[in-house]
C-alpha cells in the first residue's frame, strides 16, 4: 500500500471546513454501526474510489457490493471511534486524516443483548481495539454537503484473538443492526 503523504502545516483549512468534515467523517462512522446501507452509500460521490485491505472499490454499484457481501462481519458487536482528524485544503475540498479504531463490544452473538442494554459485562476481555487503520478521506463539498470521493484505508493491524471464525456475510445476518424497514 502506498504511504501517506506528510502533513504540510501551511495547508491548514479554514476553521468551518475543519469542523464540518470532521463532523462528516464521525457521522459517516455511525452510519456504518447502525447499517444504514443507503446513507453509507450516499456518503460517497457516485464516482468515488476507496482503497480497502479488501481491493479496490469504485463508483456505488461496487460500494453496494462491497457492503453487502465482504463487509458485514465488520458491524456486529462493533464500535467506531475516528480519533486525531487532522484536515487540510485539498483542492476544491479537503482531505482528512484520522486514526480509525474499531473496537469489539461484544462477541457476535451476544451483539444484540449489548446493543439493547440486557448485557453490561462481558467474559472474554472485551471490549477490546480489534482493528487499526491509518484513514485518509478526500471530501468534496456538494449541494447536500460533504462527500467522499477518495478514501483510503491505510496499513491495517487486527487483534487476530477477536476476529470472527468466518468472514461470510450470511454468517452475520442475524446479527445486523435492524433496518429501517425491521
Amino acid at each position: 500500500m502506498e504511504a501517506f503523504p506528510a502533513v504540510q502545516a501551511s495547508t491548514l483549512a479554514d476553521p468551518s471546513d475543519i469542523a464540518t468534515a470532521i463532523d462528516f467523517v464521525n457521522r459517516v462512522n455511525w452510519l456504518f454501526e447502525t447499517w444504514d446501507v443507503e446513507k453509507m452509500i450516499d456518503a460517497f460521490v457516485p464516482e468515488a474510489v476507496a482503497y480497502h485491505f479488501h481491493g479496490t472499490i469504485r463508483g456505488h454499484d461496487e460500494i453496494r457490493h462491497f457492503f453487502e457481501v465482504d463487509y458485514p462481519y465488520l458491524i456486529p458487536g462493533v464500535g467506531r471511534h475516528a480519533t486525531n482528524h487532522i484536515v487540510d485544503k485539498d483542492g476544491d475540498g479537503v482531505v482528512v486524516r484520522y486514526h480509525n479504531l474499531l473496537v469489539r463490544h461484544a462477541n457476535v452473538e451476544d451483539s444484540r443483548l449489548v446493543g439493547s442494554g440486557e448485557m453490561m459485562e462481558s467474559g472474554d476481555d472485551l471490549p477490546g481495539i480489534w482493528l487499526y487503520s491509518p484513514m485518509r478521506d478526500r471530501l468534496r463539498r456538494t449541494k447536500t454537503g460533504w462527500k467522499i470521493f477518495e478514501r483510503y484505508i491505510g496499513g491495517t493491524t487486527t487483534n487476530k484473538r477477536l476476529s470472527p471464525a468466518t468472514t461470510a456475510a450470511g454468517a452475520f445476518a442475524d446479527y445486523m443492526p435492524p433496518t429501517k424497514a425491521a
